[in-house]
């Protein structure tokens, strides 16, 4: 077993912050704080020892969290609540509290451990994160009232592609997000025309259409037809194995959902082919770049033998099942 000596050396040695309270009446006033938690507050111990660590909390004593850690306390459970806190010097900055009982041989639990880790960025990201995400449900609203729809489809048309999406790309800039672009085409869909007529393949573009609309349901995911057979959806916050599992989604859901075309005995199957593009835009970055990866890689999709989805970039990443 470790002896008390060098638990106190790990316990002063420990990169977050660690402070012990003693219940008394309402208050759970401080006996031991570590030097993590001095240097995350700015106070020295000598300082602290005998105040109840809601001094902390400055003028934001309102906060959801101090209620559940109150609550907490009261009936002697553990708890993790993350709360804004001021330093010393009044700097604030956000605070993931872990807060246990400790149980003493005796039975008793009059002690708590606290164990404090500043989440700032995390939070601060967060916040930006929603900020963004409450402008791009503003550009989907927007984008309802606007005659920015395909008529044949449905779905947005061109003119979202440079104005919304591209309000949508400065977005993933100024708040560091993904970006992920899908340039979908429709498989033979010259032969459909050929075979069937030109009103089978116009049903054929509106049911691949509604079947990305009902996948891509997000308040950050856009959905629209560039033209002819081709189709793009650009997806806010997604990385390279989420966008290319979404693909692949996509080559299997057109797949599994042949065309119903009024006249024909049976539905006609379907194959598209995708391309998808990601990044995380830099300054400098333009968006008609990451346009023109997502194309090339659609491209190597159909030369791969179609009815795939294809990677772009350097690694040339194909899926298929």
């Amino acid at each position: 077993m470790l002896d008390e000596n060098t638990l106190r050396d790990i316990i002063h040695s420990a990169q977050d912050g660690i402070v012990v309270t003693e219940t008394q009446g309402t208050d759970n006033p401080i006996i031991f704080a570590n030097p993590a938690f001095e240097a995350l507050t700015g106070y020295a111990e000598h300082e602290i020892i005998g105040q109840d660590c809601r001094f902390l909390q400055g003028p934001d004593a309102d906060q959801p969290g101090v209620a559940e850690l109150s609550a907490a306390i009261r009936q002697r459970r553990s708890t993790q609540v993350i709360l804004k806190n001021y330093r010393k010097d009044g700097s604030p900055f956000w605070n993931e509290l872990s807060v246990s009982p400790v149980t003493s041989s005796a039975g008793e639990q009059t002690l708590f451990v606290g164990i404090q880790k500043d989440v700032t960025e995390r939070v601060e990201l967060a916040n930006r994160l929603g900020s963004a995400n409450t402008r791009l449900k503003q550009i989907n609203d927007r984008l309802e009232k606007e005659n920015k729809v395909d008529a044949l489809t449905g779905i947005y048309n061109r003119k979202v592609l440079d104005e919304e999406v591209s309000m949508l790309w400065r977005t993933a800039q100024r708040v560091g997000g993904n970006f992920a672009l899908l340039y979908i085409d429709l498989d033979d869909f010259k032969r459909i025309n050929d075979k069937y007529g030109h009103d089978a393949g116009d049903h054929c573009l509106a049911h691949v259409a509604n079947l990305l609309s009902m996948q891509f349901r997000r308040e950050s995911d856009v959905v629209l037809r560039l033209g002819g057979e081709e189709f793009l959806i650009a997806s806010f916050g997604a990385d390279v194995y989420k966008a290319m599992r979404l693909a692949q989604q996509v080559v299997d859901r057109v797949a599994a959902h042949p065309c119903q075309v009024s006249g024909l005995r049976t539905p006609l199957p379907l194959q598209v082919s995708v391309g998808v593009a990601v990044m995380r835009p830099q300054p400098d970055s333009e968006l008609q770049d990451l346009i023109n990866e997502a194309d090339e890689a659609m491209f190597r999709a159909k030369s791969a033998g179609k009815n795939r989805a294809c990677l772009a970039g350097s690694v040339k990443l194909v899926w298929t099942d």
